[in-house]
């Protein structure tokens, strides 16, 4: 088995893995022990799938589209758990560069757009990076509003962010493995995703205005 292959088989494995156990601090109470438990583990899981894409993405040519939505996921990844370690701060350099690296990315993916696959086509690739756009230049304007991003919005962004990542492992890996719904297959997860962020924000703001004092750590 060459490497390439082995690399597939880790990122599907994990992937599954990733997707099964995510459910669980997707469903579970915010912030009680088996949200961050469950949570620690899915991070893992999706640590490895998304360095398995890194690999495939540098080693393999991949369409325009499938980098596009790998960039979504791995930028929405590292923002949630960046989130979670800016505890006690507000965004500083670090996070304004990488927003600006994902800017960047963006704009150099809509540059190369290709004519796709009939997994990929542009249009997931142009919309893919326009959303990861958009969530680039809210995390480049948190530095004129931190106060109010750490006492208010840092939790709201790590689930938001980590639930995004979710539903981009379910599009990719629901758009290569069921080909024959595209492009259903891809469009069903991203939609449902979308809808489950606005009830957790919705959610998330209806806990605050019944318990304004929460764990910094919970949505």
């Amino acid at each position: 088995m060459q490497a390439n292959d082995i690399n597939i088989v880790v990122h599907v494995g994990m992937g599954a893995c990733g997707l099964i156990v995510g459910l669980v601090p997707l469903l579970s109470f915010k912030g009680g022990k088996l949200h961050r438990r469950s949570g620690r583990i899915f991070t893992v899981f999706a640590g490895v799938v998304l360095l398995t894409a890194l690999l495939a993405d540098v080693s393999l040519r991949q369409p325009i589209a499938l980098l596009a939505a790998s960039l979504s996921a791995t930028y929405q990844y590292w923002g949630s758990l960046r989130a979670l370690y800016l505890r006690n701060r507000g965004p500083g350099l670090l996070d304004a560069t990488m927003a600006c690296v994902a800017l960047a990315a963006c704009a150099a993916l809509l540059h190369a757009m290709d004519s796709g696959t009939a997994s990929w086509s542009p249009m997931i690739g142009y919309s893919t990076a326009g959303f990861v756009s958009a969530i680039a230049v809210y995390d480049l304007s948190r530095s004129f509003w931190s106060r109010v991003w750490l006492r208010y919005a840092r939790p709201l962004d790590h689930g938001l962010k980590m639930t995004g990542c979710y539903f981009a492992m379910l599009s990719a890996g629901a758009g290569n493995l069921l080909k024959h719904f595209q492009p259903w297959s891809q469009i069903l997860p991203s939609s449902i995703g979308m809808c489950v962020m606005v009830l957790l924000t919705i959610a998330y703001v209806r806990r605050r205005s019944i318990s304004p004092v929460m764990d910094a750590g919970t949505i």
